[in-house]
């Protein structure tokens, strides 16, 4: 016996129904599975945090790339090993390799600002302007708080030649950290070197009158202390 068209429709819906849930089942359990394989150990979480600090301590890039080395060995998508692994082969003078590792975890996950950031650092030591300018748009586009990546940002986008943008990003850093000297130093650099010297002096300035930093620690800088000086002895 033939159904008829209504049954025959609400038939034709019903499978469909269950490919698309058939579908979305099979895509969490990859992800399911993708976040298994990138779960660290404890002994390997173990290296992964003494590799951060041989980095951040300065002691040995060295060590910090054999520690981190082990890890990726065994969780090659681990994206924040990724990570630092392409802070420390900039650290080496490895940038080819360097460039490797942050591709790799941008296509990890491309809404990572981070790894946006790291392949935009990466891009310019490898003198690639337009991977450096497509990676710091999808950078600027994410949330970003951190002060250390606000100002390496706007470092970026200085050295690509996006002054407006880095301007921006700088006044950013600024206003969410204003005790913080980074985001006003990166300002005043950015005045200096558009040749926009009073806004400079007005930056500097105000961070002295804040007690941000002294009037003596400017003036030792290399790049301000020709024009603070002479502004001080006018």
């Amino acid at each position: 016996m033939s159904l008829n068209p209504y049954y025959r429709r609400l038939a034709d819906v019903t499978r469909h129904l269950l490919v698309v849930v058939a579908f979305l089942l099979l895509a969490m359990g990859s992800a399911n599975s993708a976040l298994a394989q990138s779960y660290r150990t404890s002994e390997l979480d173990v290296q992964y945090h003494r590799a951060k600090v041989a980095l951040t301590s300065g002691n040995s890039l060295f060590e910090a790339k054999a520690r981190i080395d082990r890890v990726l060995k065994a969780l090659p998508d681990d994206i924040e090993a990724l990570k630092l692994r392409t802070e420390i082969l900039m650290g080496l003078g490895r940038k080819e390799e360097a460039i490797d590792d942050a591709l790799v975890a941008v296509r990890i996950d491309p809404s990572d600002g981070e790894a946006q950031l790291l392949l935009c650092e990466t891009a310019l030591l490898n003198g690639n302007k337009e991977l450096a300018k497509t990676a710091l748009l999808s950078a600027s586009d994410r949330t970003i708080d951190e002060i250390h990546m606000l100002v390496r940002l706007s470092s970026c986008a200085q050295a690509i030649g996006e002054i407006s943008r880095a301007e921006a990003l700088a006044r950013i850093a600024v206003v969410q950290h204003a005790t913080d000297p980074r985001g006003h130093i990166q300002l005043a650099r950015i005045f200096a070197r558009s040749q926009r010297i009073p806004a400079a002096i007005s930056v500097l300035d105000k961070m002295v009158e804040r007690a941000i930093v002294t009037e003596n620690s400017i003036q030792k800088d290399p790049e301000f202390s020709v024009f603070y000086r002479a502004k001080r002895n006018r």
